[in-house]
């Protein structure tokens, strides 16, 4: 049982062991004469910081009182002894001991028998009652409550991280299980409950008694954690993960839209450049259409099955006739009067084929139409299906007519006429 001293008790303790120890190592020739060699009987002693049984001789040997020669030990209490034993002496039977020196088995003591330091196994117990070696001497474990009772005090030394010493001081007593041998009053006390105030660990019955005064759980008690501390770490990690998770995506979606807030005002600058130079075109081509003609006005053309097709200009300039109708209102008026224009153009070339005899009448087949001018090469159209015109037909193409001598630049080919010209 361990029982923390006063500051004072406890250097005093701490100088004389270390005195103790120093005079162990001026000793010359300690626990090194082999067996056989003399050896001072007088050397046989307890070290003063372990309490260990030290001799001359080496720890296979002990001592003997008769001769003063180290010999061979004769009994053991441990089952390695020494670390590099060839033959290790026996164990001692029932009823026997085997003393510190190790010379050989002796009978157990009597209570009240001389018995080396803590060698309780050396002492008689009495039935169920166990006995105790206290200040060398046997003594019955069996003082009952508040009689007087022997207590015995030994200081060990322990050692810190750091190397320093701290004196530990076992207190050993004669009193019942359960109870506990006041060193100030010598009577047995009850032992005290966990989390009672306490001053040495003999006073707790867990004989653990803390740095904070408080008798703690019995080293090496295994702690059991409630079910509940289970769960609340369980949902803490859950919810550490989600929050994770939760904060990634939040600054991911924040990064995606900076970077398509990006994306779209790069195209939107792209797309009112783009617009910007259209719109220039168009007002340019609308300042020359209003300055030279209709630019864009439907030429008639006849395609290669004779049919009479409209082509107009702007079907290949969708985008520019978006565009342009972003335009001015006087463009957009120049724009549809020229095209009205080139609208009514077209219509009198078609009455003046119609009175040339080259396209039949509004509504007429052209297989009832009779007409003298061949019709190897081209075609003059036909009716539309909803009766009201004509299909588009392409312009001008060059008829292919074995009529008369050659006209200069034709040879063999008579003379052309243009049904178009007036």
């Amino acid at each position: 049982m361990i029982r923390r001293a006063s500051p004072l008790y406890s250097k005093v303790k701490l100088l004389a062991i270390l005195a103790v120890t120093c005079l162990e190592v001026v000793q010359a020739q300690v626990g090194t004469a082999l067996i056989g060699a003399p050896c001072n009987i007088t050397r046989n002693r307890l070290a003063g910081t372990s309490h260990e049984f030290l001799s001359a001789c080496i720890p296979q040997a002990y001592c003997d009182p008769t001769t003063s020669t180290c010999l061979q030990r004769g009994c053991r209490t441990q089952a390695f002894p020494t670390k590099n034993d060839s033959a290790l002496p026996p164990f001692c039977g029932s009823g026997t001991f085997c003393p510190d020196e190790g010379d050989q088995c002796l009978p157990l003591q009597p209570t009240g028998g001389n018995c080396q330091m803590d060698r309780d196994d050396q002492c008689t117990p009495n039935g169920s009652t166990s006995a105790i070696c206290l200040k060398f001497t046997c003594f019955l474990a069996n003082v009952t409550l508040g009689n007087t009772c022997v207590v015995d005090n030994n200081p060990y030394i322990g050692y810190r991280t750091n190397g320093s010493q701290f004196a530990n001081i076992v207190s050993r007593d004669n009193c019942q299980q359960g109870l506990y041998c006041d060193s100030q009053t010598l009577g047995c006390k009850q032992q005290l409950d966990f989390g009672a105030d306490c001053l040495a660990d003999k006073m707790c019955l867990s004989h653990n008694c803390g740095t904070d005064d408080k008798c703690h759980l019995r080293a090496g008690t295994v702690q059991r954690i409630p079910f509940w501390q289970y769960i609340i770490t369980g949902v803490g990690i859950v919810v550490f993960i989600l929050g994770i998770l939760i904060g990634l995506f939040l600054i991911h979606r924040k990064d995606r839209a900076q970077k398509q807030r990006e994306i779209r005002e790069y195209f939107h600058e792209q797309t009112t450049y783009r617009s910007s130079i259209i719109a220039l075109h168009t007002a340019a081509r609308d300042r020359t259409s209003s300055l030279y003609g209709d630019s864009s006005s439907r030429l008639s053309q006849y395609d290669e099955h004779g049919n009479m097709i409209y082509r107009d200009d702007d079907s290949q300039r969708g985008l520019m006739d978006s565009n342009r109708r972003m335009s001015t209102d006087h463009s957009r008026r120049s724009h549809l009067r020229n095209s009205m224009i080139a609208e009514d153009d077209e219509d009198e070339d078609e009455n003046r084929a119609q009175n040339r005899g080259l396209l039949a009448p509004y509504g007429e087949s052209r297989e009832n139409f009779d007409q003298e001018t061949p019709r190897q090469s081209y075609d003059y159209g036909q009716p539309s299906g909803s009766g009201s015109g004509y299909n588009a037909v392409p312009m001008r193409q060059s008829v292919d007519l074995p009529i008369g001598a050659g006209t200069p630049g034709r040879p063999g080919q008579g003379p052309y006429n243009d049904p178009f010209s007036g």
